[in-house]
């Protein structure tokens, strides 16, 4: 059946050959006939509600679905709602570009200006070698940002806050077996506008504001804690299209450059992000990560500024199974056809950042807060994200146009998708 928009209500399926089971603790993806997307339009009058829902066929008898409202696209921190990935499972357990040590060494070199230096030992320059005397870690997950800053010497105590207790549990559990001077906080980004204790030198997002829908509010927030204290704030997060939903450009070089590379080290299935997945198992991923820098700029001036590209390289790297079993090796044990393939992706990566600046996914800068931000930009800044939010709420959660590679899928799904 064909889709139509003849009608309110309407029902279309096209043929994929990926299945969601989901059982105890796990997700799996499994290959297993046909799945079929159903889209229907609930409610009276102008109240509207779009929900996706998932039937899952074999032999094309349907024997599982599931029902994901739009309404999970909905803008939160308003007090009602809450955001944050159906289970802590969704971190920590699959293997990303920057799990391996030559990518490593390659952001390592766009960050700080040396292969060998991190961005966590590079941020001893801006203390002349002395460690931060109390850092706040934002969405500190597990814990192991602070755990390595602490072991590298960077800070000499932590507060870690995070909405997910489940993590937290984890945090306070390697707190107590490694006897280090961290306390935990649980707390809704997007509630916050004032954090637990004091006397912080440093502030660290480190992938966390992406996650943040009331983007403003928390930035203000972190403001009000350093410029008490004339402290940093240091960026390493994601800063590329929400949601991941990238343009056709960087779309298409993904797909070239994928196609061009060695079959044992292709990405068998490049699939662009889909938004009903993401919002079923994370929905805080990349809310408004477009509006991390321009919105920091309001608070903070950069007195060090890196773009860390990913544009091609990520996506390719990332949940890549040909590649997950070289995630210990380093540069000196790969062989000569791994090796190759690695370094002619991030020479792609790199190559097509320097046409495309504005492609880079990834974000470096150290950051002081500026002083006597006037009373009239706070009220506007506030206004413009009540608005947002607001606007969103009331359109079924969708903050911005569906992208055209999105459009694209719907015409031609197995070439997107990699069906």
């Amino acid at each position: 059946m064909e889709r139509t928009n003849e009608v309110p209500s309407y029902l279309y399926f096209r043929k994929y050959f990926r299945i969601i089971t989901v059982i105890p603790s796990k997700i799996l993806l499994r290959d297993i006939g046909h799945h079929a997307l159903c889209r229907k339009r609930t409610g009276t009058g102008g109240a509207k509600v779009e929900h996706y829902s998932f039937y899952y066929c074999f032999r094309g008898v349907p024997f599982f679905w599931y029902d994901v409202p739009r309404r999970e696209h909905l803008a939160v921190g308003n007090g009602k709602h809450a955001i944050e990935a159906s289970s802590a499972e969704v971190y920590y357990t699959s293997v990303y570009w920057n799990d391996y040590e030559i990518v490593r060494r390659y952001m390592n070199r766009l960050a700080t200006g040396d292969e060998r230096v991190t961005w966590q030992d590079h941020l001893l320059r801006f203390r002349n070698g002395k460690p931060f005397k109390k850092a706040l870690i934002l969405s500190c997950g597990n814990g192991w940002v602070e755990a390595e800053l602490f072991s590298k010497g960077v800070i000499e105590s932590a507060v870690g806050v995070d909405i997910n207790a489940d993590l937290l549990t984890l945090a306070r559990q390697r707190t107590v077996r490694s006897n280090l001077p961290f306390r935990y906080y649980l707390l809704d980004s997007n509630q916050v506008t004032t954090f637990p204790e004091n006397g912080y030198d440093v502030v660290i997002n480190h992938a966390a504001l992406h996650h943040a829908a009331y983007i403003d509010r928390q930035a203000r927030a972190v403001y009000r804690v350093l410029v008490e204290n004339t402290g940093i704030l240091v960026n390493f997060d994601y800063t590329g299209p929400h949601r991941n939903q990238y343009d056709e450009i960087e779309w298409d070089a993904m797909i070239k450059l994928n196609e061009k590379s060695l079959p044992k080290f292709r990405k068998e299935r490049l699939r662009y992000p889909h938004l009903p997945t993401m919002l079923k198992l994370d929905p805080s991923e990349a809310i408004h990560s477009e509006l991390i820098i321009p919105t920091l700029n309001r608070y903070f001036m950069p007195i060090w500024n890196r773009s860390i590209n990913g544009g091609i390289a990520y996506e390719l790297l990332t949940h890549n199974k040909n590649l997950a079993k070289f995630r210990g090796f380093d540069g000196s044990n790969l062989d000569a056809e791994l090796k190759f393939h690695f370094h002619n992706i991030i020479a792609a990566d790199e190559k097509h950042a320097h046409r495309r600046p504005n492609s880079s996914l990834f974000w470096y800068s150290v950051m002081q807060p500026k002083f006597n931000l006037s009373e009239g930009l706070l009220l506007n800044w506030s206004e413009e994200e009540r608005v947002r939010e607001e606007k969103a709420m009331n359109n079924g959660g969708i903050y911005y146009p569906v992208s055209s590679v999105a459009k694209r899928y719907q015409q031609n799904a197995p070439r997107l998708f990699g069906g």
